[in-house]
């Protein structure tokens, strides 16, 4: 079987690793590869799916909601999330799930102890911050905090969540027990940090869902301060892992996953 990620620019994706290594450990003659397709390309994208004979595919930026109206169906977790970050074709349907959330929070579960009692703020109000939050208010008692730039970047959420700016953010950081960056701020060369850290307790974990650079601006000024940090590998891993599931309906070697990853990176 074939299967592939398409996005733009795609050169950067390490799926290609992870899934290829998964289907080697597996003893699976599956093959996985990078397909880059500009915005301008999109219309073609059936076209383009059916000549390369992909079982399946995974859709990152800045394709996640333009791939909905040619999809036949899509999960609950898409639909809450307006996004697809994975495809299944079966007996020519497409079929959309997004595995963004649970990726996260999988990892986080793993990493955070008594996790349904944290205070949690999400930075930013995309697709992933929406999804991450939905997957979070299903366990996690207090109620759920996001702040973005703009509030009108909420008017399309139907998720029961506290909703405040930055600056708000900012003044009340010492508030939570966990401060998750989901913003673009951060990525590959970009220095910047999204959000002002003087106000941050001590304990707070501070996580960004980035995973290249291995650790962003945002974590490194928290490591700096002393305080526990946690990026978007885990979340890349189990996503990814997530996808290979829907895809085949078998158990994916997560431990192979993750490390063909961090051996690349």
């Amino acid at each position: 079987m074939k299967y592939a990620v398409i996005g733009h620019p795609i050169d950067h994706s390490l799926s290609p690793v992870m899934h290829n290594a998964n289907f080697e450990s597996l003893g699976a003659s599956s093959s996985y590869e990078a397909l880059n397709i500009p915005e301008q390309q999109f219309h073609l994208i059936k076209d383009i799916i059916s000549d390369k004979g992909l079982a399946g595919f995974n859709v990152t930026i800045p394709h996640k909601e333009r791939i909905i109206p040619y999809l036949d169906e899509i999960d609950d977790q898409s639909k809450t999330v307006g996004a697809v970050n994975t495809v299944n074709i079966e007996n020519g349907k497409w079929i959309g799930y997004n595995t963004d959330g649970i990726g996260y929070v999988t990892g986080l579960r793993q990493t955070y102890e008594n996790l349904e009692e944290a205070k949690i703020l999400i930075i930013g109000a995309g697709g992933a911050s929406k999804g991450i939050a939905n997957e979070l208010q299903q366990f996690v008692k207090p109620k759920l905090t996001v702040a973005n730039r703009t509030l009108s970047r909420f008017d399309n959420w139907h998720l029961d969540i506290n909703k405040m700016s930055l600056a708000e953010a900012e003044t009340s950081l010492a508030n939570f027990d966990i401060v998750i960056n989901t913003t673009p701020i951060g990525m590959k060369d970009n220095r910047e940090v999204v959000i002002s850290l003087d106000n941050l307790s001590s304990h707070t974990l501070v996580s960004d869902i980035v995973y290249i650079p291995f650790k962003t601006s945002i974590l490194k000024l928290a490591e700096a301060k002393g305080n526990p940090i946690y990026n978007g590998l885990d979340m890349f891993v189990f996503q990814g892992a997530e996808s290979f599931r829907i895809w085949s309906g078998q158990m994916p070697d997560i431990n192979t996953m993750k490390q063909a990853v961090l051996k690349r990176l």
